[in-house]
């Protein structure tokens, strides 16, 4: 099934947001009136969420906890109309979860670094909604510390199949070419493709298991960087003239298989909206130019220096560049230009 995703996660922040942050205003008056001890123990952590959601709003939810990183699970029944928008009664329950989460994560001795709620439609299971928050982004806006628009650009939000069902659909698929026993085919699945997520894109829900992993700050901002990219590409007239773009991904690796290094990976495939445009120079610097800023003001953002450089790959004509951490932190989006801190190459 092919979803339009681009227009969703536009639509799907939307709704979320449009009522989120009032709420969160209204825990924060929760929170200043507590008492200095922890609220929510992290004994009767999980068991918080679970009960405020089922209290407060008649929601059965499951919670799953993996290192400093928070799962909910929220089933519904009504997640999508015959569009594949997000409904408003969605959006709002959704928005309560978040709430509790919220809630509970600030008031507690335990310590938590991300949250992830999953929501899908029971009657369409393969498609879920995943929503990732930092709670150090929380905590900035509700202090004021960061501003209502750049807090809605931290959240991730995602529309898309299932991973986890993907896999198991196209294996299947192959065991019953092979004519393999039924009986076999449950074992070798639970063994060899049942495995815990590698990226932050196979985090899901399928068939009452979490597949979750433990975030780390590094690659949250890497899949931020991508889906700040996504989302505001088609507001930018200079690009949206000559580009269409088709999809970015953003990585952060790090390791002896690196070489030592650590480096955010940037990938863009646009397409040129004219064969003038295909060949046209200016457009790809352009495209990487606005890649360089949103890297920028994303890891500026956030002050993060455990990296040696940035990497931004054009798939549409295949250059490539590498920016110094160094150059990095000197470059200035209207008063640098980009061959002054990149270096192109091809790939």
């Amino acid at each position: 099934m092919k979803l339009e995703v681009r227009d969703q996660r536009s639509e799907i922040r939307r709704k979320i947001l449009s009522s989120l942050l009032c709420l969160l205003i209204s825990v924060f008056c929760l929170l200043s009136t507590a008492g200095c001890g922890p609220t929510y123990p992290k004994e009767k952590f999980k068991e918080s969420i679970i009960r405020l959601c089922k209290k407060e709003y008649s929601l059965d939810v499951k919670v799953k906890t993996v290192g400093k990183t928070v799962a909910i699970y929220l089933p519904l029944t009504n997640l999508l109309d015959f569009t594949f928008a997000l409904t408003t009664d969605a959006g709002e329950k959704i928005n309560q979860v978040i709430l509790n989460v919220t809630r509970v994560v600030l008031s507690t001795d335990a310590e938590y670094d991300f949250y992830c709620v999953m929501a899908h439609d029971v009657r369409i299971p393969e498609i879920q909604i995943v929503i990732i928050k930092s709670v150090e982004d929380v905590r900035r806006f509700l202090l004021g510390d960061i501003s209502r628009g750049e807090y809605g650009k931290r959240m991730l939000i995602d529309m898309r199949i299932a991973p986890q069902a993907q896999k198991e659909r196209a294996i299947k698929d192959v065991f019953d070419r092979m004519s393999i026993d039924k009986k076999w085919q449950e074992g070798v699945m639970q063994d060899f493709f049942m495995s815990d997520p590698a990226t932050l894109g196979d985090i899901g829900y399928w068939a009452g298991k979490f597949y979750i992993k433990d975030i780390n700050l590094p690659e949250f901002l890497a899949e931020e960087i991508a889906s700040r990219i996504r989302l505001s590409f088609r507001d930018n007239k200079e690009l949206n003239d000559s580009l269409i773009l088709k999809s970015a991904k953003g990585i952060y690796a790090a390791g002896v298989q690196n070489g030592g290094s650590r480096y955010f990976k940037i990938e863009i495939s646009a397409e040129p909206r004219t064969i003038e445009a295909s060949t046209s120079k200016e457009a790809s610097d352009k495209l990487f130019g606005y890649a360089l800023k949103t890297s920028y003001d994303v890891i500026h953002g956030y002050n993060f220096k455990d990296f040696d450089y940035v990497e931004i790959r054009s798939l549409t004509d295949g250059r490539a560049s590498k920016v110094l951490k160094e150059d990095l932190d000197n470059y200035k989006p209207k008063n640098t230009k980009i061959e002054d801190v990149m270096v192109f190459d091809s790939f």
